[in-house]
């Protein structure tokens, strides 16, 4: 073990009043994980998770008398949140696993700090530090990893996965954001378990699946998960065409804007065979997710991405931007769509002036009040919205003769 004498610094302002409760009751305590990790690397951690070898009933006793709110988030697993000041801190009690069957585990309390290290991850997330001794403790040399850029589990990879399949997601999630180099031990083991990821709950794939495509680097990370064919035991993928989807991000850059998680989903489904908004609910994406993904996918039957259908995207849409990064990804018309997208980013959406009433005037009805409406939009759209009110009735008027 390395005792690492060094001052860290947080982000959180009220972390140390916690600990010094808990220190005045006669027990031990510690910051740990990926605040500890964090610091090292000078990057503010919004979470602030502490451990301590004070049983979560008395945790829970304690700061309640202090006034705090206490929240039994994961009371079972020794886990309660203690609201301070603004600030929500976890405190979870020292604990060492009995048994596991990869998903869920059974746990009992423990006063050692490197039984609790043990039963973490990777190296660098088991990294625990006292502000009272200003000192880190370092059990499976995680700084070092930490420096070299190395993603690692700790001791036995086959057993760290077997403990949790959810590891192996979390092994390209945090190799994409700390990793300079792969540890091909863990990448061996992670590919030998990957079809147990079926194993898990749709909900936590899906959570763990979200916070890698929302990687800086995520299109490298994405790739390498394709290689070993871990990325279609997530996903319903069948084929995926890697160019389109760097492309993708590509087009996102050029426009200056963002690359939205559900066209980064769409894109992943945009080849893969056919993927229904049902199915994507039992998936676990969200309404709202699904509809997105379902409208964007729905592009790819269109024709011909013509000037007229791309101001009828830019006028129907409200997040047209991502499906003008969809259609140049797919159809490969980059240029025509850049050309188009610098020309209406700024305008003002027009309303289309003609409603249902306007064409009841006019005696047009049911089936027949659809296609007018439908053949006179395009007409004002093709006039680059010029056509008045009174021109477009004439239209409508001309066609009923």
């Amino acid at each position: 073990m390395l005792e690492l004498k060094k001052k860290l610094h947080f982000k959180s302002e009220n972390y140390l009043y916690l600990l010094e409760v808990i220190k005045s009751q006669n027990h031990n305590v510690r910051l740990v994980g990926g605040v500890v990790r964090d610091a090292i690397l000078g990057i503010d951690s919004e979470d602030v998770d502490i451990t301590t070898s004070m049983r979560p009933e008395e945790v829970k006793k304690v700061f309640t008398s202090l006034g705090c709110k206490v929240i039994p988030t994961g009371i079972k697993f020794g886990t309660v949140s203690v609201l301070y000041n603004g600030e929500l801190f976890e405190i979870t009690t020292l604990r060492k696993d009995l048994s596991s069957d990869g998903r869920h585990s059974q746990v009992e309390y423990t006063d050692d700090f490197y039984i609790d290290a043990l039963r973490r991850d990777f190296t660098i997330n088991a990294l625990s530090y006292c502000p009272f001794e200003e000192k880190i403790y370092d059990y499976f040399d995680g700084v070092k990893d930490l420096e070299s850029g190395l993603v690692r589990f700790i001791g036995d990879a086959d057993l760290r996965i077997k403990e949790d399949y959810l590891r192996i997601l979390r092994f390209f999630r945090f190799f994409g954001k700390f990793g300079k180099k792969i540890d091909q031990n863990s990448l061996n083991f992670c590919i030998k378990n990957k079809s147990f990821i079926k194993n898990l709950s749709r909900e936590r794939v899906k959570s763990e699946f979200d916070l890698i495509l929302k990687l800086p680097n995520y299109s490298d990370v994405i790739i390498l998960m394709n290689s070993i064919s871990i990325l279609q035991e997530i996903l319903p993928i069948s084929y995926l065409k890697l160019d389109e989807f760097i492309d993708a991000q590509n087009i996102a850059n050029k426009f200056s804007t963002y690359l939205a998680n559900e066209t980064k989903y769409a894109l992943l489904f945009a080849r893969g065979g056919d993927i229904s908004y049902t199915r994507l609910v039992d998936l676990k994406f969200s309404r709202i997710e699904a509809r997105i993904i379902t409208d964007l996918l729905s592009i790819q039957r269109q024709k011909n991405i013509d000037e007229y259908f791309l101001k009828e995207i830019w006028l129907g849409k409200n997040n047209f931007c991502q499906f003008f990064i969809f259609i140049s990804a797919i159809f490969q018309v980059t240029k025509k769509v850049e050309t188009m997208f610098l020309l209406l980013k700024n305008q003002q959406k027009p309303l289309f002036p003609i409603n249902g009433n306007d064409l009841l005037s006019l005696g047009i009805s049911g089936i027949m009040m659809g296609k007018e409406l439908a053949y006179i939009k395009r007409k004002w759209i093709e006039s680059d919205f010029a056509l008045t009110k009174q021109e477009l009735i004439n239209i409508a008027k001309k066609n009923e003769k």
